[in-house]
């Protein structure tokens, strides 16, 4: 018993003090608690149960949480719950690095009161307080579905932005460089070679903005208005 207590305040030394010492410089350190946990000695590794990551407004709840004291790595896979902004993200696995302060995660899929979301890979970088997306993520709000090569999550300012963005909503179909969405916001901002089509009507140019309360339209900088009749019904 006493082996076991060195050993836990050994590793609650080596891992959270330097962790306290950076929260009051730039607040962007991950938090670990965690209700038990137990030394494998042939491992070298702490197993924690019922535990909960936490930074900022982000909380990860991991049924068992492995620690590799040596690498100063923590490691889950599972039931993974996330709380994120009002969404509520399954997670298939996840690995945290002290070193990177990056909370590595795959198979991502989230639903919240007026959005979902889903990715097969993110990396939340809470050194520069954003998480990045990879794997076709996609962004569903409002009716509109947006599908990314590539997303960046904001934390700060809760807004979402990517790369090679798709458009899609029943009557609607577009395309874009670069997409941005701010959350509570009432626009979708597409840039870069920006196409949207509805009913039939192709707007082009290089920046489209939606307003998503009145589904009104604005097109701007070179700006191309293909007008396509209907086709003929087969006869």
């Amino acid at each position: 018993m006493s082996r076991w207590l060195l050993i836990l305040g050994c590793f609650a030394l080596a891992l959270f003090v330097p962790v306290w010492g950076l929260w009051g410089e730039e607040e962007n350190v991950l938090l670990v608690r965690t209700q038990e946990a137990e030394y494998d000695e042939k491992t070298g590794k702490i197993v924690a149960h019922k535990a909960t990551l936490s930074w900022k407004n982000l909380e990860v709840f991991c049924p068992t949480l492995e620690v590799d004291v040596k690498a100063q790595e923590v490691r889950s896979s599972g039931d993974i719950t996330a709380l994120l902004d009002g969404l509520t993200v399954r997670i298939g696995s996840l690995s945290y690095s002290r070193k990177a302060n990056a909370l590595h995660v795959l198979d991502l899929s989230g639903t919240g009161k007026d959005m979902s979301f889903g990715a097969r890979e993110g990396l939340f970088d809470f050194l520069q307080g954003v998480a990045v997306f990879t794997g076709n993520p996609a962004l569903t709000f409002r009716g509109f579905q947006v599908v990314f090569s590539r997303a960046e999550y904001r934390f700060a300012e809760k807004a979402w932005q990517g790369q090679d963005a798709v458009v899609q909503r029943e009557g609607w179909r577009g395309s874009a460089k670069r997409a941005r969405y701010t959350e509570g916001s009432s626009f979708l901002i597409l840039e870069g070679e920006a196409e949207l089509e509805r009913e039939g009507n192709r707007l082009r140019g290089e920046r489209i903005t939606v307003n998503l309360d009145t589904l009104q339209v604005k097109v701007e900088g070179n700006v191309e208005i293909f007008l396509v009749p209907p086709k003929e019904e087969a006869q």
